[in-house]
C-alpha cells in the first residue's frame, strides 16, 4: 500500500495530550493554544477536566478535544466522575507525551499511573506548586505526593520564583526545567495617549476586578475624559462609564487602545501573560510588587503600588507631567527583551523532542 507524503507525516507525528482544568479565558488556556499553534510538528490533543466557555478557540484549530465532565460542581460526585472518566480515557488512548497544565493533584497522579510509555510533563503555571492561583500554600499531603511524582515527571517552572519555590519545598531539581513564560508579540512603542485604562482577565476578587470597578468611579471625578475598558465575559454591572469588550475581541487592538492596565491581582501568579502582553505594546502596568510582577517589571518599576489606596495616585502620576514617558517606554522595551517568545518555543521543542526519544 502506498501513502502520500502528507499521510506519512501524520503517521510519524508524536502524540501530545494537553490536560487543562477547563477551557476558559485565562492564561493557561491561552498559553496551551499558543503552544499548539507554534509547535506544529506534533499531533496535539486537548483534554479538559470540565467543559468551559472558551472551547470555540480550541475548535477553530481543528484538533482533537474532549472534556471529562460537562459542568463544574464542587462535590465529591463531580470529582469522582472526573477521575473515573480520566481513567477510561487514558486506558483506551496512547500518547507519547502527557503535558499536564492544570486539573488538580489527583489528575496528575492518575496521569502518571496510567501513562503507559508516555513521558509526563508537569507544567508549574501558578505561583504555588499545584497551579491553583487562588491558594497561597498547599497542604502537607500535596507536598508529599509532589515529592513522589517528581521522580516520574519532567517539570516546567514558568518563572525564577516558581523554580526556587519548587527547589525549596520538593528538594528535587532533577528534570526540573526553567522555561519562563513569554508572549508572541514584538515590542511596539506607544505613539499616542488614548486617555483610556483597561482591565483584562477573569472577573473575580483575587484577580482584582472589584478593585478596578472601585477606582473607575473615584478617578472619573478628577479626570472625566478617561475611558475604561474591561475585556472578558459579559457581567451585569451598574456603572455606566465602562466599555465591555468580549473575550473574542482582538487582544492586540485592546492594548493599542489603552494607556494603562490595572493588574490588581493578589492571586498566586506564576508569570502573568497580561503584564507581558501589556509591556509588549508599551502599555503601563499598575500592579502590586508581588514576586511574579517584579520578575517581569523589575523592583524599581515606577507604577508598582504597595496598596489599593495607592492605585489612583499611580494613575494620576502616569497622566501628569512628572512621569518620564520615554523612560517608561525604555523600561518596557528592555524588560520584554528578557522574555523572548522564540526562546521559550525553542526550549519547549527541545524538551518535547528529548522526551519523545526516551
Amino acid at each position: 500500500m502506498k501513502y502520500n507524503q502528507l499521510d506519512m507525516q501524520s503517521i510519524s507525528k508524536k502524540k501530545i495530550l494537553h490536560i487543562i482544568a477547563q477551557p476558559t479565558y485565562s492564561g493557561v488556556t491561552t498559553y496551551s493554544v499558543r503552544i499548539i499553534k507554534n509547535v506544529q510538528q506534533y499531533d496535539h490533543h486537548i483534554l479538559s477536566c470540565y467543559k468551559g466557555n472558551a472551547f470555540e478557540e480550541i475548535r477553530v484549530m481543528n484538533i482533537s478535544y474532549e472534556n471529562l465532565v460537562n459542568s463544574y460542581r464542587v462535590s465529591y460526585r463531580s470529582l469522582l466522575l472526573k477521575y473515573f472518566k480520566l481513567i477510561l480515557f487514558l486506558n483506551k488512548t496512547r500518547f507519547d507525551i502527557i503535558h499536564y497544565h492544570q486539573g488538580g493533584i489527583g489528575v496528575l497522579l492518575i496521569a502518571v499511573l496510567l501513562r503507559k510509555k508516555a513521558v509526563v510533563i508537569h507544567h508549574l503555571h501558578g505561583g504555588n506548586l499545584i497551579g491553583d492561583t487562588t491558594k497561597e500554600d498547599i497542604s502537607t499531603i500535596h507536598l508529599m505526593l509532589l515529592r513522589i511524582l517528581s521522580k516520574h515527571t519532567h517539570r516546567i517552572a514558568v518563572a525564577n520564583h516558581v523554580y526556587k519555590e519548587y527547589e525549596e519545598k520538593i528538594n528535587n531539581t532533577a528534570n526540573l526545567h526553567l522555561i519562563r513564560n513569554s508572549v508572541p508579540f514584538d515590542y511596539q512603542k506607544k505613539k499616542l495617549t488614548n486617555n483610556a485604562i483597561g482591565f483584562i482577565g477573569r472577573f473575580n476578587p483575587k484577580k482584582g476586578f472589584k478593585t478596578f470597578l472601585l477606582i473607575t468611579s473615584d478617578i472619573k471625578i478628577n479626570r472625566p475624559q478617561l475611558q475604561f475598558y474591561f475585556m472578558g465575559e459579559k457581567i451585569n454591572i451598574k456603572q455606566h462609564n465602562l466599555i465591555h469588550l468580549p473575550p473574542s475581541f482582538d487582544v492586540k487592538k485592546f492594548y493599542k487602545c489603552v494607556d494603562l492596565i490595572i493588574f490588581s491581582s493578589i492571586a498566586m501568579e506564576g508569570l502573568p501573560l497580561v503584564i507581558l502582553e501589556a509591556i509588549s505594546f508599551d502599555v503601563g502596568v499598575v500592579a502590586y510588587p508581588l514576586k511574579a510582577n517584579v520578575e517581569i517589571l523589575g523592583k524599581n518599576y515606577p507604577l508598582l503600588c504597595s496598596s489599593e489606596s495607592e492605585i489612583i495616585s499611580k494613575i494620576e502620576y502616569y497622566y501628569s507631567n512628572s512621569l518620564d514617558r520615554l523612560m517608561l517606554s525604555t523600561i518596557h522595551q528592555k524588560r520584554i527583551e528578557k522574555f523572548k517568545y522564540t526562546e521559550m518555543i525553542k526550549k519547549l521543542e527541545y524538551l518535547y523532542s528529548s522526551c519523545s526519544l526516551n
